[in-house]
């Protein structure tokens, strides 16, 4: 897996974009990568984009990894969007990509977007992470990462990969290699371990409430609504013991919804929650896709039509109708 970057005398502004209300491994690996870029394309000046944000524990990642700001600007020669899974990610930034002259790049584990403007797609669906693949791009550019470049794909690939619980083999190299490199497994355990958010544990508490559970096929279904942290407690549903986990919530104007699985549910179902699920409830309304086991997705539709939806589909991929447990 190589990338096949423009001669560096042609490049002088180099964007990095990451997707909207970044997690760890889109910030990361764009922090990992500017430091590529800097040593191949020294003369450049390399600028990560956020387009809608950081959550909150990307904000906390951030003050450790901090990237040098630079002002935006309509003229990059070269552009790497990084772990997008779909353009709508990009917010404002999608039509600007689109637009650009620049060599457009992508660099990401989801399944490709039909019809995207890059010029390059650099993508496995088989890594955890898309951390591991911009590791595996500094081993093919021959480029070592220093300590602290290290440590930043190791957060990644850690918080991408659940602590290493749906990790492979590449992975687990990877992870091994990293450490070889100056990364500490431990101190990135514990940039991880974020102090409890009053907001996310309330939001966790009220879905909690408000919860429904269903059966289809002897699997545990556990659906419910919360107006924020949806990934988090879609996450902690299945922790609980879920088999797979549906949580909407509406938001600024719109509908976002999470949904999360474990290992057993995917491999035994062959379910894939970004392509057989989030992109089917999302279609011709919003935008969605993600993993197996774990995937969102945004669109316009009120709280219960999509769970209406989602049963039926559910229903039929699992070839029973869901039963609600009383």
């Amino acid at each position: 897996m190589r990338l096949t970057l423009p001669p560096a005398e042609n490049v002088r502004k180099v964007a990095i974009l990451c997707h909207r209300h970044a997690d760890a491994d889109t910030y990361l690996s764009a922090y990992a990568l500017s430091f590529m870029i800097g040593k191949l394309m020294p003369g450049a000046e390399t600028s990560i984009i956020i387009p809608d944000g950081m959550s909150s524990l990307t904000q906390r990642l951030a003050l450790s990894f901090p990237h040098e700001k630079h002002e935006e600007s309509q003229d990059y020669d070269l552009l790497i969007a990084v772990d997008i899974g779909h353009m709508e990610l990009l917010k404002d930034w999608s039509e600007k990509l689109t637009k650009s002259r620049g060599a457009k790049i992508l660099v990401d584990h989801h399944p490709i977007q039909e019809g995207t403007p890059y010029d390059q797609l650099v993508v496995d669906t088989t890594a955890s992470s898309a951390a591991e693949i911009v590791y595996r791009l500094f081993k093919d550019a021959g480029v070592v990462p220093d300590a602290k470049a290290s440590q930043a794909l190791l957060v990644a690939i850690l918080f991408d990969s659940q602590h290493l619980s749906i990790a492979g083999v590449g992975t687990l190299k990877a992870v091994v290699e990293l450490t070889d490199l100056g990364a500490s497994l431990d101190e990135a355990r514990a940039i991880l371990r974020s102090p409890p958010d009053y907001g996310e544990v309330i939001a966790k508490l009220k879905a909690a409430r408000r919860s429904r559970i269903y059966r289809s096929s002897g699997w545990v279904i556990l659906i419910s609504t919360v107006g924020s942290f949806q990934a988090n407690v879609a996450r902690a549903f299945t922790h609980l013991g879920a088999d797979v986990s549906l949580v909407v919530g509406d938001f600024d104007g719109e509908l976002r919804g999470s949904l999360r699985a474990n290992s057993r549910f995917s491999s035994e179902t062959k379910v894939h929650l970004g392509t057989d699920v989030a992109e089917v409830l999302s279609k011709g309304r919003g935008y969605g896709g993600g993993h197996p086991t774990a995937a969102s997705f945004t669109c316009s539709a009120s709280e219960e039509d999509v769970i209406k939806q989602f049963l039926v589909l559910i229903g039929g991929l699992l070839h029973e109708p869901p039963t609600e447990v009383k």
